[in-house]
């Protein structure tokens, strides 16, 4: 347990999770009615919160408390390439469930100190996939990539469960080495498609390539009107999916698909 990088990845964990946080009108509403009161910061006092069940409370406060991207690359400087073993896991969430550590919830007008319970810490560090590492193909450029903000971004797109496999590793080994080539290298390109990757689930690569062939020519095709059509939705989902498609989504989406596809097919005359 005498891990080096444990009291780094600990304070990291405690900052963001203690960092001050929104409440949003709908969220506001459910623990207005599950709680019975009328303001919800009334409600999240350390006394309710633990005459209530663990899964309503997990229920409650896991849209305060669900890892963002940011978060998760905030912490990355601290973590291990191969991932956090299992002991060290469990001992990071003792430890910060025996803290007693409060969060700044505002709503409205006002604020308080809402406590982080030991359900809310078990998700959050959950979420976070501290154990996944990065597959060994990607360490290489990972290490040498010299601008620091743009590896740490990389890295934890790196450990998402669409790049554990060797083959999909090599995806992102190729398109990388391909928008390096094309002078079109661009962090987001590599978020997008870790999404649609996640979204759509292609088998391979062709079948990847024949998805975003496919969005594209939907987004064509229903360019008059401004919401998904069955096709479409059927080419996304999750992250990728949304409520709307105003035009400025559909273009962030065309202009990164575009780019993809342009990387994948400067990456065959590279073979």
């Amino acid at each position: 347990m005498g891990s080096s990088y444990y009291p780094a990845l600990l304070a990291c964990i405690r900052r963001e999770l203690t960092r001050p946080r929104e409440m949003s009108v709908r969220v506001g509403s459910s623990v207005c009615s599950l709680l019975e009161v009328r303001d919800p910061l009334d409600g999240l006092t350390r006394e309710l919160l633990q005459e209530r069940e663990a899964y309503e409370v997990e229920w409650l406060l896991s849209p305060l408390f669900t890892p963002t991207e940011q978060e998760r690359e905030r912490c990355e400087e601290a973590m291990p390439l191969a991932g956090v073993d299992e002991a060290t896991a469990e001992r990071l969430e003792l430890v910060l469930a025996a803290e007693g550590l409060y969060c700044t919830i505002r709503y409205g007008h006002r604020e308080r100190p809402v406590p982080v319970m030991p359900v809310v810490i078990e998700r959050y560090l959950r979420l976070l996939h501290l154990q996944d590492g990065v597959n060994a193909l990607l360490l290489p450029l990972l290490q040498a990539w010299p601008n620091e903000s743009e590896r740490m971004t990389l890295t934890s797109l790196a450990r998402r469960k669409v790049w554990q496999k060797d083959r999909w590793a090599q995806v992102f080994l190729l398109v990388w080495q391909a928008m390096v080539a094309r002078e079109s290298f661009d962090v987001e390109k590599f978020r997008f498609l870790t999404d649609f990757i996640g979204s759509y689930r292609p088998a391979d690569q062709a079948e990847l390539l024949q998805a975003m062939t496919n969005l594209v020519d939907a987004y064509h095709r229903d360019h008059e009107h401004p919401v998904y059509n069955q096709q479409l939705e059927h080419y996304q989902g999750g992250n990728i999916r949304s409520h709307s498609c105003g035009p400025e989504i559909k273009a962030y989406r065309l202009a990164m698909t575009h780019g993809l596809l342009t990387d994948f097919s400067f990456s065959d005359t590279m073979l």
